[in-house]
């Protein structure tokens, strides 16, 4: 079956495609469960490549588990069941990285702040997935380095210098706004 020849395909015609290797019902399969596939990651507040590692890892075990798939139809719950584990994988190994030891912190307002910045941590890359595309790629270039230089960005992302600092600015501008849509003011952060 020939992806070209069909204007529009349900899941289960992609998948059986798919399983007969046409590249392109791959493909498509590929755009229309990315964005849940994103969605179920990011509610385990992984950090941005733990949550790529997970999202790239769920795609090679469905490629390579994909001749399994009886039902095509139900490839959402399939992917979603294998991200899910994975990212239980991802959560077990980093749990210690990533927990602080409370105990260790001293005062309730020391454990308060600790909580505070590990949940708004998790929160942030959720405001960052929903920048427009150009700005999320920026951000996440910047704070990629401590201190990345104006230059070294633009010829990283192959745009011109002076483009940087205004997309930054209207960047943070549309932080500033989630995150006082969801009522989180510097008196939070205090």
């Amino acid at each position: 079956m020939q992806l070209e020849t069909i204007e529009r395909l349900d899941t289960g015609a992609l998948v059986s495609a798919a399983q007969d290797g046409d590249a392109g019902a791959w493909e498509r399969l590929v755009e229309e469960f990315t964005p849940m596939l994103k969605a179920r990651i990011r509610r385990f507040r992984l950090g941005h490549e733990d949550a790529q590692d997970v999202l790239q890892t769920t795609w090679l075990l469905a490629w390579q588990n994909l001749k399994s798939v009886a039902d095509g139809q139900r490839m959402a719950g399939w992917l979603a069941t294998i991200a899910f584990r994975e990212c239980l994988k991802v959560t077990r190994r980093t749990k210690e990285i990533c927990t602080p030891d409370l105990d260790t912190l001293g005062s309730t307002d020391d454990v308060d702040r600790e909580l505070a910045r590990a949940w708004l941590a998790g929160t942030l890359d959720e405001l960052v997935e929903e920048l427009p595309d150009a700005q999320r790629v920026l951000f996440r270039v910047l704070t990629e380095t401590s201190e990345p230089h104006y230059v070294d960005v633009a010829r990283r992302l192959g745009r011109p210098v002076g483009s940087i600092g205004p997309t930054r600015a209207r960047c943070f501008a549309k932080l500033r706004g989630l995150l006082q849509a969801r009522e989180i003011t510097r008196d939070f952060l205090d």
